[in-house]
């Protein structure tokens, strides 16, 4: 992510307790005594996921839930560790993305499950685009491994874990429903100031154009004269359909080049690394994928 989110001093690792996901789901069993399983998230749209597949049988924990927190530079409290300690089941994206999570699993005594996303759900590792929960199936995925994981630990209970997994599932299909909407029969030239929309260009058939740009901004590299050369002359000869801007990133270049873009007639698609405050996961990347749509609806500016 971009080195320019300055970390919080102090990230809030706070219990949040939810019983439904916006759909019609199963209630718990009348006259259930048992203590909640307790989940922790390291990001919090994984732990919204495991709320909707929960229930009332979690208490789900999200380390990182602060829009301003870098992923990549967070520093675990004794909060975040106690709360790892304490866990049953625990979620992060992995291979290589927060890596401060795979430590404080280390460092705890005990046994848990764990649910990389990225390697365990994915196949992914390491040095792959570690941004996985912009892949339209990842989500999906997650809900029915957390329901797996969740039924291992309280069998009795594995029909209602299942049955808030499909259900918070069917919550998610607008945006496959849209993705499939605005996916392109033709590959579509796009540029982009960090690969963090990239599986979801790709899912819609766009390419982006500028790979070792992203990356260099992405690693908090300053871009050589030729990759920034590059993605002027695809923003001034119209070559590229949009741009792609992490406005999370503060840095000049960036903010040069969609400008540049602005000033050709050449739209800009604006997104987040990390889940906004105030929306879901369904809002954010529905929210996203219009701006997809109005970018793609613009008349493309003659050469």
């Amino acid at each position: 992510m971009n080195p320019c989110i300055k970390p919080a001093a102090l990230v809030l690792a706070a219990t949040l307790l939810l019983a439904g996901c916006g759909t019609s789901v199963p209630s718990p069993k009348a006259g259930a005594a048992q203590s909640k399983i307790n989940v922790v998230a390291a990001e919090d749209f994984y732990g919204e996921v495991a709320r909707a597949v929960g229930g009332t049988h979690v208490n789900v924990t999200s380390i990182l839930n602060d829009p301003n927190v870098d992923p990549h530079e967070y520093e675990p409290t004794p909060g975040a560790s106690m709360a790892v300690q304490k866990a049953q089941l625990v979620i992060y994206t992995g291979i290589g993305y927060d890596t401060w999570m795979q430590h404080i699993i280390g460092a705890s005594s005990g046994s848990r499950d764990v649910i990389n996303v990225g390697a365990d759900l994915l196949g992914k590792q390491t040095g792959d685009n570690p941004h996985v929960w912009y892949l339209p199936t990842t989500m999906p995925a997650l809900a029915d491994k957390i329901a797996d994981d969740l039924s291992a630990l309280d069998p009795s209970d594995a029909g209602y874990f299942h049955k808030r997994a499909k259900a918070y599932n069917q919550t998610i299909q607008p945006i496959d429903r849209l993705v499939a909407q605005l996916k392109q029969p033709t590959p579509v030239p796009v540029d982009v100031s960090e690969p963090v929309f990239d599986y979801m260009l790709h899912a819609m058939n766009m390419v982006p154009e500028d790979p070792k740009f992203a990356l260099a901004i992405e690693n908090g590299n300053e871009p050589t004269p030729t990759e920034v050369a590059q993605l002027q002359h695809d923003i001034t000869t119209h070559r590229i359909r949009f741009f792609v801007e992490n406005i999370q990133t503060d840095d000049p270049t960036v903010r040069n080049l969609a400008q540049l873009a602005k000033q050709h007639q050449i739209p800009v698609v604006q997104v987040t690394e990390t889940e906004p405050k105030g929306e879901d996961y369904v809002t954010w990347m529905t929210r996203e994928l219009q701006e997809v749509k109005s970018a793609l609806d613009t008349q493309p500016a003659s050469r």
